[in-house]
């Protein structure tokens, strides 16, 4: 569903004469917000039942065409050029007019499912109130129209009550119900903001599914906003590469693949398949050692006098982590890593079983071992929510100094401090900061010295790449194995990211329904699974393609 006219400024091409308009045209856009220029008169064209990727880093663009799309610009920004729906410019409309378009001709999907839907809301009323804030239906038709819509996206009522509460649901049910939100009044565009970065790949292979098939059945334009250039792959009829407000490479998706002109394309081809380089180690004792543990949590009563049902979150796990060894944890949503975490930390006690590290319990008489403890650190996904925005970085990352008897003081402190900010590639200057004067690789860098400040002999990275652009992610990488070399670091990688698992460790774990189900040096595992469950996590996956093919068909759909 290309065109093959002439190009205009942005990269877009115009319709040959006489072939049916787009149905998004975006015309030389510009957006400028208190004088510094946003988007630079970028041009792109979006046909009915197409799907088009917008991708490029954070910065690029790509979350600033979409909301001025949905006319969703911060106060102070300018918008010029024309954004045309359908033919209808949409830049000159009111507020009340562009209420109107939106979630009827257009919606969105958002990145956050969690903070996008009402926790005091169930998801059938939340639907059906999309519709009647339109005034598409009456009550009764709102309510039928959206258990119908809830059952298109993959819930329905027998199996998934429509009664539920967002919290009930785990993160790939709730994107389902945004997508049954953002579809219900079946739009001509939809916008897709980064709907699957949060989701393990299993998920990840549904969602994606389900919005093909969407596009397909209802011939909407889909406009997909991603950083991860496997998806788009697999998904786009055709990709637009953004890069500080331009869009400077377009094209047929396995054309552009083939044939990539532009450097920053090819930057985050090569940045999308980076491994790091692990130094070799030798075998040494066991450091970190996992036997037989279980984790139940009591459940509601069945009946007021009835037995109290249970969940079993971990059954049986047994591992043991090697001193400077780098382990990989990969599974589903819910199958029991961040309990499997959380115990590890000594943050919860086992329900049976034992944790030890260096032969001393993580947790013992009802408490965690403070002794140990401090042996250990985390290093989160999200590095923003994980620090006081109040506090500067010299005090941020030296919280961990709470975990010792003796804390260093004066000088000894100030140099910890430079230490720990110089291994991770920031100056000893920026602990004067606050965390809001970093970019997201560099609060990550510094979620990293943290946890490094007080040498801890286990690290646990509990995704901790997995919402940071391609070549940030690269750095971060390197940045570990670096450590890894240096320090003698001994971790455990928790991601559902199998690609970055592969780069980053030598041995990996595969859990499924509170089970390690596969173990075994990475490369082996990932070559030839034995677990059929392995298999299908795999497959899930989405994968790059060969550089230099010479496929340039654009993908069916």
């Amino acid at each position: 569903m290309t065109s093959s006219g002439p190009k205009y400024p942005g990269g877009a091409e115009r319709s040959e004469a006489g072939a049916e308009p787009p149905l998004l045209d975006v015309d030389r856009l510009s957006v400028t917000i208190g004088g510094k220029t946003i988007l630079h008169a970028i041009s792109l064209q979006i046909a009915a039942g197409e799907i088009v990727a917008l991708t490029g880093e954070s910065g690029s663009g790509k979350s600033m065409t979409a909301l001025a799309t949905m006319g969703l610009l911060p106060g102070r920004a300018r918008a010029s050029g024309a954004l045309r729906l359908d033919g209808r410019d949409l830049l000159p409309l009111t507020e009340p007019q562009l209420c109107a378009i939106r979630g009827k001709q257009i919606g969105m999907i958002f990145q956050e499912p969690m903070t996008a839907l009402n926790p005091l809301q169930t998801i059938h009323t939340q639907v059906a109130e999309t519709i009647l804030i339109h005034g598409a239906a009456s009550r009764a038709e709102a309510s039928r129209i959206a258990a119908d819509t809830l059952a298109r996206v993959g819930l329905p009522p027998d199996r998934i009550s429509h009664d539920r509460y967002p919290h009930e649901l785990s993160g790939g049910q709730r994107q389902r119900v945004i997508i049954a939100m953002a579809i219900a009044l079946r739009p001509k565009l939809l916008i897709a903001d980064e709907p699957t970065t949060a989701l393990d790949v299993t998920t990840q292979a549904q969602i994606l599914t389900l919005l093909k098939r969407l596009v397909r059945e209802d011939g909407m334009a889909l406009m997909m906003i991603t950083h991860d250039l496997a998806v788009v792959h697999d998904m786009a009829d055709r990709i637009a590469v953004m890069k500080d407000g331009e869009i400077v490479e377009t094209g047929p998706t396995r054309a552009l693949f083939a044939n990539m002109r532009h450097p920053y394309t090819r930057a985050l081809f090569e940045a999308s398949r980076h491994r790091a380089v692990l130094h070799r180690r030798e075998a040494a004792e066991p450091l970190l050692r996992v036997a037989q543990v279980h984790r139940v949590y009591p459940g509601p009563r069945q009946g007021l006098f009835g037995p109290r049902s249970v969940t079993q979150a971990v059954r049986g796990v047994s591992f043991d982590i090697a001193r400077g060894e780098r382990v990989g944890l990969v599974g589903e949503s819910g199958c029991g890593k961040s309990t499997l975490t959380r115990a590890i930390l000594g943050l919860e006690p086992v329900t049976s079983g034992t944790i030890t590290l260096d032969g001393h319990p993580v947790f013992t008489h009802g408490h965690p071992n403070l002794s140990v403890r401090r042996r250990m650190q985390v290093v989160f996904q999200d590095p923003y929510g994980s620090f006081n925005p109040r506090h500067r970085v010299d005090r941020l990352i030296t919280e961990p100094f709470h975990l010792l008897p003796d804390p260093p003081r004066g000088a000894a402190r100030d140099m910890a401090i430079d230490e720990a900010l110089s291994a991770v590639g920031l100056s000893p200057d920026d602990r004067h900061k606050h965390i809001h004067a970093f970019s997201g690789g560099q609060r990550q860098r510094l979620a990293i010295a943290r946890a490094l400040i007080i040498r801890p002999e286990l690290i646990l990275f509990d995704e901790a790449v997995s919402a940071l652009d391609v070549r940030v992610r690269a750095q971060i990488l390197d940045l570990i194995a670096q450590l890894s070399r240096d320090y003698g670091l001994t971790y455990l990688f928790i991601s559902h990211d199998l690609s970055v698992v592969r780069g980053i460790t030598d041995r990996v774990l595969v859990m499924q329904a509170g089970q390690i189900v596969e173990q075994g040096p990475t490369d082996r595992v990932f070559d030839a699974p034995e677990h059929p469950y392995t298999r299908q996590l795999i497959a899930a996956a989405p994968v790059l393609p060969e550089t230099g093919g010479h496929d340039a068909a654009a993908p069916a759909h």
